[in-house]
């Protein structure tokens, strides 16, 4: 990588990190002016929606392929610039979850339909959860029994080598 390219990475990555912390600190204050207060105590269960919630978004925003396009538009072969760093941003799952995260509780305290719309994207990621440990249990299935597979022709090449040589 270039070092012009590198500088260019890192400023913008400062710019958007600076961003963040603003836009977390607006999103605070109109929670404030919204509700008279700041961020209060959440029912747990409340809190495993907004998890769940912001796991399906994540996921649609970096993984699916529905939401490829947008990630393509800010695909930038030049490898720096603000068009690399939004492309990295969308494909980097941790980033995207305090994104989805901050837009979850903004609207979770400071709107009614939120809470609909976080019901049905908790639902939607807990059927993602429910997929996900499925293929990996056909994943693994399918592992083991390519191991085993190979164990047995290799137990029987060494069977017909030790009986060639015999």
């Amino acid at each position: 990588m270039h070092t012009h390219s590198k500088k260019g990475e890192n400023l913008w990555n400062f710019i958007f990190s600076v961003f963040f912390i603003i836009v977390l600190v607006v999103a605070l204050w109109y929670m404030k002016s919204v509700r008279g207060f700041y961020l209060g105590s959440v029912p747990p269960f409340d809190a495993l929606l907004l998890a769940l919630a912001s796991f399906r978004v994540t996921r649609l925003v970096v993984y699916d392929k529905i939401s490829r396009w947008f990630r393509d538009l800010f695909d930038d072969p030049s490898g720096y610039g603000l068009r690399h760093t939004i492309h990295d941003l969308l494909n980097c799952p941790w980033c995207i979850g305090f994104w989805s995260a901050l837009v979850l509780v903004v609207l979770y305290f400071t709107t009614d339909w939120a809470w609909s719309v976080i019901f049905f994207l908790a639902v939607a990621g807990t059927g993602s959860l429910v997929q996900l440990y499925a293929n990996s249990i056909g994943w693994r299935a399918e592992n083991l029994k390519l191991d085993a597979t190979q164990k047995e022709t290799d137990l029987k090449a060494e069977i017909d080598r030790t009986s060639l040589g015999s």
